[in-house]
């Protein structure tokens, strides 16, 4: 168990960069590399994980103003795995214009990224599954998008409530069949569930090269 660690450790402690922020369809990068996404509402906690997942501590900006990412940041992984952060979505206070080109952006990047192998949806723990992440779960489950679920901030919830989220998220994910069944529980302040999402992602690099 402690070597399969120490090699996810290893891969992530590999160069990973910025490549690019877009915010249109056609200034998605096309490097032909496998992909993965991390998605969620604002402020659930993308940039912290994303940070906590590359051992890279700014390599995404984090904020505490909900709907401050508006645009799809692109990150390559020594050109093995490209790691995509999508705008936060369900921030209710910004202009209706805004949340409708937020949505027009995730509309389209998932139409055109052929190479996405799994969308990640972070869930705040202290909020569970809200109605801005089931619309997103029945537009992967019906364009047949692999997604799993992950759960954010899980050191500000006690243990039976997390254990509630956690089995009310998994319930959920029953009546979608492009869901991954397993549900990962996170803390980026704690560093918890980190481990379990790169071996997650190596394994998705495998899969690129047995190709």
């Amino acid at each position: 168990m402690k070597t399969k660690i120490k090699k996810n450790i290893l891969i992530f402690n590999r160069r990973i960069e910025h490549y690019t922020a877009a915010a249109n369809h056609k200034n998605f990068p096309d490097l032909n590399l496998p992909e993965i996404c991390f998605a969620g509402r604002s402020n659930v906690g993308k940039s912290s994980l994303i940070n906590a997942i590359c051992n890279k501590r700014s390599l995404a900006r984090t904020s505490n103003t909900p709907g401050r990412t508006q645009l799809i940041h692109f990150y390559n992984m020594e050109d093995s795995i490209i790691i995509s952060d999508l705008p936060g979505y369900g921030y209710a206070k910004a202009p209706k214009e805004k949340i409708n080109n937020w949505n027009k952006l995730l509309n389209k990047y998932f139409v055109n990224r052929s190479s996405l192998i799994r969308a990640f949806i972070l869930i705040d723990s202290r909020r569970g599954i809200k109605d801005n992440d089931k619309e997103l779960m029945n537009l992967l489950n019906v364009m047949g998008v692999n997604f799993q679920c992950i759960l954010t901030k899980s050191d500000k919830v006690t243990e039976s409530y997390l254990k509630n989220i956690y089995n009310e998220t998994k319930l959920k994910l029953n009546e979608y069949a492009a869901s991954y069944p397993e549900v990962i529980i996170t803390s980026s302040k704690n560093k918890i569930g980190i481990e379990k999402i790169h071996s997650y992602i190596s394994q998705i690099e495998k899969k690129k090269e047995n190709i």
